[in-house]
């Protein structure tokens, strides 16, 4: 998103007031014009420091991000902080160092709003009815763990000195709760990796399932359509049941 260039997009539009709750929702194709391009280490600073361009719009959807992820994980979602690395480079495109990519506010900010957009419009388009039947549409869905891979996990972490409940109520709750007491030991990357492959595969479908891990009864892809086909699904759907039926 260069600044100071028109841009046409597909909007998710929300009211939210300082506690987090929506008051409003709109959707609709929209023409954007940015004022500024951060970087997420521009963004971050800002936000940390509470001076630069934009300090107190930053300060507000920070705010805001922090009640929506809260409310999220209060919900049920789980928090996999999977372990990733970049590489360091000269002017000539040489290795110098690999350095861990360290997740902070800026990237979740951004992660959390993306989320609320994907939850908004799967929820939007669920409560459309055409007649008495659902209109279609692609859902991402995330179905519940599957016992026997749970126990295997929670056998292995036992080996750490580490208890995981396996009962589908409590699953979630107990997950996070050990990715807390692994964090910064030893076996936090074996146990991480491990919790994630004992998990359902996410997958794409016109059944509006939910998504166990996010704790959203209704989710899709709307955010990223340039990277990803299913997102251009989405929008073309959205538009066509925003036009009544109309071929978009």
């Amino acid at each position: 998103l260069r600044p100071n260039e028109d841009k046409l997009t597909f909007a998710a539009v929300f009211e939210v007031d300082s506690k987090g709750k929506i008051h409003s929702e709109w959707y609709g194709r929209t023409v954007i014009h940015s004022n500024h391009r951060f970087s997420y280490e521009q963004a971050q600073e800002v936000i940390e420091t509470g001076t630069g361009m934009f300090a107190a719009e930053l300060k507000i959807l920070n705010d805001l991000h922090h009640l929506l992820r809260k409310e999220r994980f209060k919900k049920g979602a789980v928090n996999f902080e999977t372990s990733e690395v970049k590489f360091k480079l000269d002017e000539k495109g040489k290795p110098l160092a690999v350095v861990p990519k360290v997740r902070k506010d800026a990237h979740k900010l951004i992660e959390e709003f993306m989320l609320l957009a994907n939850r908004g419009v799967a929820t939007f388009i669920y409560k459309m009815k055409k007649g008495e039947e659902k209109n279609t549409f692609v859902y991402r869905t995330h179905d519940l763990p599957d016992p026997e891979k749970v126990q295997d996990f929670a056998t292995f972490a036992r080996q750490f000195g580490h208890k995981l409940e396996v009962e589908d109520k409590s699953i979630s709750r107990s997950l996070n709760r050990l990715m807390d007491e692994i964090e910064g030991k030893p076996e936090q990357n074996v146990l991480q990796s491990l919790a994630v492959r004992a998990m359902a595969k996410a997958k794409y479908t016109t059944e509006a399932k939910g998504h166990f891990g996010l704790a959203f009864e209704h989710y899709t892809h709307f955010t990223s359509p340039i990277r990803r086909y299913p997102d251009m699904m989405a929008h073309r759907l959205l538009q066509h049941y925003l036009d009544q039926g109309k071929p978009v």
